[in-house]
């Protein structure tokens, strides 16, 4: 089955951390597709520099090796990734009216709706995110 992985998910990656191991896992070993919108690249790369310049958890020298190791996968992995088409802006704003989620949220349960698989499974660390998800009709898994 194939997978769209939102950033909550996709970050465990970078910062270890409950689920890191299973996101991990679906990475380097599954040979089905990944999928990651966009947006994914700069709210990882912005939470990787939150860690080091805001919460201090991290060094730049830490910082500067998370963010080349995304990189790294998105190259060495096979992870596409999806535009924001206008298709998911109206998909976005459509979940945003039957029920108040944040936009950047919206937008990823677009994404992966849009892709039109019937056996895509959406990853998240937001359980709430995965409910939406679920009741949109996407199979979830919560890391």
């Amino acid at each position: 089955m194939p997978y769209f992985v939102d950033t909550s998910a996709l970050f465990k990656r970078y910062q270890p951390e409950k689920g890191t191991a299973l996101v991990s896992q679906i990475l380097e070993e599954s040979n089905q597709s990944v999928y990651i919108s966009s947006i994914t690249i700069v709210e990882i790369v912005s939470n990787l520099k939150r860690l080091f310049e805001i919460d201090r958890i991290t060094s730049e020298e830490q910082f500067l090796k998370q963010r080349a190791f995304f990189y790294r996968d998105i190259r060495t992995l096979g992870i596409t990734i999806l535009d924001v088409s206008a298709d998911d802006i109206i998909k976005a704003e459509d979940l945003i009216l039957k029920r108040y989620m944040k936009s950047i949220d919206s937008i990823q349960i677009a994404i992966a709706l849009n892709l039109k698989r019937d056996d895509i499974t959406f990853i998240s660390s937001d359980r709430r995110l995965c409910k939406i998800a679920n009741e949109e009709g996407l199979d979830t898994l919560t890391p």
